[in-house]
């Protein structure tokens, strides 16, 4: 079984999204990561919402 159970999903995704890289210093990655926990959340959820937040002042 070479397909994983996921490959459309994944598919999927990589149809309708696009990635965005982004490079910051290890304590600063650790200490948004901490602080994220601290709050309950996690950092990709965010930087969804600080990009939203972002885009809709500008609109």
């Amino acid at each position: 079984m070479s397909d994983s159970k996921y490959s459309a999903q994944i598919k999927n995704l990589r149809r309708n999204y696009v990635r965005f890289p982004l490079d910051l210093k290890p304590e600063v990655l650790e200490a948004f990561k901490a602080k994220c926990a601290e709050l309950g959340t996690t950092p990709t959820t965010e930087i969804k919402k600080f990009i939203n937040d972002f885009i809709k002042d500008e609109q």
